[in-house]
């Protein structure tokens, strides 16, 4: 990769430039489902994203957004949707390395309908893996970080308009040798305008949401928020801090609200999810959020699954119930200190967590608990000791994962370290995992994690019927859920670790 400076580059390098003046851009989700691999789940994405980057260039430039992934759109469809808006330029968000192909597949599909649009790959896989998705040579850009000022000044220098964005672009110079400026991090969150929810039907997306699930909404229409970015507590598995940057930047406690109540106003919404890594972590701000929020007396329900446990006191507690509150996911990780302090590098003090989990029960929010198995490191003994925790806490329900050492993260380097990743380290499975020690296999993890899942969650027919009642399904259901889980665990899916 170059080191050079950014003027030096300029004026060395050979950027793709467009054969018309850029009018027309297409902002767009490509369809999870036309991944190579069958899929159990897909994401259901929020268009927060590309209406925020539309509302961000829609002053010079004439703005369409195509969900495909909402709207299950074939790539036939997707095809026909670009022909027939003919864009000079299109936007490809992608979330995760789950689907790591489809955005190659949505630039291969743009660029039959006309190879002289100008491709632009964005999002979370984009970032961490730009090298990988710049291998296609149909994507003429990527835009590493936060996009929303990158975008519009990288079209407007391809439109003859502007200077080369200083931040945030990887593109092709010199004999097609890449270059990648550093991530883009906006600072202030609150010059941001509001998304542009009028490209799409919101109302669609409001009343369309994962139907099951304890983090899952039942009150529909619905919101997603999204109130800061980044995290500082820096996580050895967690992807944020290469993503967002390890420093908190919260929006004002207003422009939260404010949104919340448009968002009322305009589209009815009767309850919301906040989509934050790390919504709560500065204790005066989350307790003055919930206060204003507790003023306007909106008469909202809500939930939060990613709160930091450690962040939170019994004067929390109450404001959440106070504004709505039904649920918190709350991030506990390992039953174990040494996992906890050596590995994960969280501070959560285990000792406290039980006395926590009820202080929030105390005011009828429903807890669920976050554990993750299989870490570089790690005994049996100790995962062992994790799900011994799980069971014993006192949260309402327990989710465990397997360990994944994500690209990007400090697990993944100790992880390919070690030696220990299995087949292609930069695949994802939240299934089974892809760490191999002397102490396990993915294929002991993900038997373990199944088993134990249904045992702790589901031991008595009151754990069932509370647990069905905020998943919102009936006990036949959520029964019928489980034995699925069970027998979708096939060791032809895990293969031979």
């Amino acid at each position: 990769m170059r080191t050079e400076s950014i003027w030096s580059l300029y004026r060395k390098m050979k950027v793709i430039m467009p054969k018309r003046k850029i009018k027309r851009v297409v902002l767009t989700y490509p369809n999870q489902r036309w991944y190579k691999y069958d899929l159990t789940t897909t994401w259901n994405l929020s268009p927060y994203s590309l209406c925020i980057l539309a509302a961000m260039i829609q002053d010079r430039y004439e703005v369409k957004i195509i969900d495909a992934q909402f709207y299950n759109m074939s790539k036939g469809q997707f095809k026909k949707e670009i022909q027939e808006f003919r864009p000079d330029c299109v936007g490809i968000s992608i979330l995760t390395s789950e689907y790591e192909t489809i955005v190659g597949t949505a630039a291969d599909i743009i660029k039959k309908v006309d190879k002289n649009i100008v491709t632009i790959a964005g999002g979370v896989h984009v970032t961490t893996q730009y090298k990988k998705v710049m291998d296609n040579k149909n994507i003429d850009y990527a835009v590493r970080g936060e996009g929303e000022y990158v975008l519009g000044e990288l079209l407007d220098y391809l439109s003859g308009e502007g200077k080369f964005p200083s931040k945030g672009v990887v593109f092709r110079g010199e004999g097609g040798q890449l270059t990648a400026l550093p991530p883009d991090i906006i600072q202030d969150l609150d010059v941001l305008p509001p998304p542009n929810y009028d490209l799409v039907d919101y109302r669609a997306y409001a009343n369309t949401g994962p139907r099951y699930g304890v983090d899952s909404v039942h009150d529909y229409p619905y919101a997603r928020i999204l109130t800061s970015r980044g995290c500082p507590v820096g996580c050895s598995f967690c992807q944020v801090e290469s993503i967002s940057g390890k420093k908190w930047r919260p929006r004002s406690v207003e422009n939260v609200v404010n949104e919340i109540e448009l968002l009322k106003k305009k589209y009815g919404i009767q309850s919301f999810i906040f989509e934050d890594d790390n919504p709560f972590y500065q204790k005066t701000r989350t307790k003055n959020l919930f206060r204003l929020l507790k003023e306007r007396d909106l008469n909202l329900k809500w939930k939060a699954a990613g709160v930091a446990i450690f962040m939170m006191d019994e004067e929390i507690f109450k404001l959440m119930a106070e504004t709505g509150c039904q649920m918190i996911g709350v991030a506990v990780e390992s039953g174990t200190q040494r996992i906890l302090k050596e590995i994960i590098k969280k501070p959560v003090n285990l000792k406290k967590v039980p006395q926590t989990i009820k202080l929030a029960q105390k005011y009828g929010i429903f807890v669920a608990a976050n554990f993750v198995i299989g870490f570089p490191g790690e005994t049996w003994e100790e995962i062992r000791q994790t799900l011994h925790f799980a069971e014993t806490c006192g949260a309402d329900y327990c989710k465990i994962y397997p360990a994944n050492p994500l690209v990007g993260t400090k697990m993944f380097a100790k992880a390919k370290e070690l030696g220990c990743i299995i087949g292609d380290e930069t695949k994802v499975d939240w299934r089974y995992g892809r760490i191999k020690t002397s102490n396990f296999s993915p294929k002991d993890i993900a038997i373990l994690r199944v088993y134990e899942w249904d045992r702790i969650n589901f031991s008595n027919p009151e754990k069932i019927s509370k647990t069905a009642a905020i998943m919102g399904m009936t006990v036949e259901r959520l029964n019928e859920i489980r034995k699925n889980t069970r027998e979708n665990l096939t060791f032809e899916d895990i293969g031979n670790f």
